[in-house]
């Protein structure tokens, strides 16, 4: 419990958003993605601790990085052209800004993720678990059911159709850098569940979903919402589509100044897992 299972570089990353959405704001130009000094990551194990506390201080931190993430897309499509083409001067470099600031709080989604479960598996059978079934909370209960989760979702199709309109425009490397953190979150999301023995286990929702009869593993039900949602963000045949891991995606798709109004994020009400 602490920090035992975030590297140095994701430690780093998961303040990095933070600091790049302050450079942004501050017309600073990002033109390349913000570079991770590696510090020692503190290492501490207590001997008595609260998985309770750490799993919804830590979700709440999560959620509040994915206003982050909402923060940055909306951004990047403000200064996109509303009918297509490629944005220039100006708009294209608060379109390609607003991208990496996306891009940097997803990453720090990711190691924020994995620094809300720095517990062992047995504290969240016996403590996590239970706590997010009824009569603690209503059956079913997901973060996916949250409505930044689900705001940010809907964005998605609206970056498919702004970067097929770009195409190899001046944010394209900087979209391709949003795909890329996109996987890494949901790596981290693969990671957490297989350690907390989703590859054998139903999630709380498939389980309620199926009244107790669902036999799949929560990680397979993960991996089919990645690629449905990778499908969504990436254009096909982009460069954006071709950093996505082949895996992800199946053998179908094998080769293929001032800132803008929108650095306030849209309000919404989160649940905690």
């Amino acid at each position: 419990m602490g920090v035992s299972i975030v590297d140095p570089v994701e430690w780093q990353e998961m303040f990095a958003g933070l600091d790049t959405l302050l450079r942004y704001a501050a017309g600073e130009r990002l033109k390349e993605g913000l570079p991770v000094v590696v510090r020692t990551a503190p290492r501490h194990t207590a001997t008595a601790y609260d998985p309770e506390w750490r799993w919804l201080i830590g979700h709440q931190f999560f959620f509040a990085l994915l206003q982050g993430v909402i923060v940055g897309l909306n951004c990047y499509l403000e200064a996109a052209p509303a009918g297509g083409g490629e944005a220039d001067g100006e708009l294209a470099a608060d379109a390609d800004g607003g991208v990496r600031v996306a891009a940097a709080f997803m990453r720090s989604s990711a190691a924020a993720i994995k620094f809300t479960a720095d517990f062992g598996p047995v504290d969240y059978d016996a403590r996590i678990r239970p706590a997010m079934s009824p009569p603690s909370v209503r059956e079913g209960f997901s973060g996916l059911q949250t409505r930044d989760h689900a705001h940010l979702i809907s964005l998605f199709a609206r970056l498919r159709a702004s970067a097929a309109a770009h195409g190899d425009g001046p944010a394209s490397e900087a979209f391709e850098e949003f795909v890329e953190a996109t996987v890494t979150a949901y790596e981290a999301h693969k990671f957490i569940c297989s350690r907390f023995g989703g590859d054998v286990l139903p999630s709380l929702r498939m389980a309620a979903a199926s009244r107790g009869r669902s036999t799949q593993a929560g990680i397979t039900a993960l991996r089919q919402l990645m690629r449905a949602r990778l499908f969504a963000l990436t254009p096909d045949d982009s460069p954006a589509r071709a950093v996505v891991p082949t895996s992800y995606l199946g053998e179908a798709t094998a080769g293929r100044g001032k800132r803008p109004s929108c650095v306030t994020p849209t309000t919404t009400q989160s649940e905690v897992k």
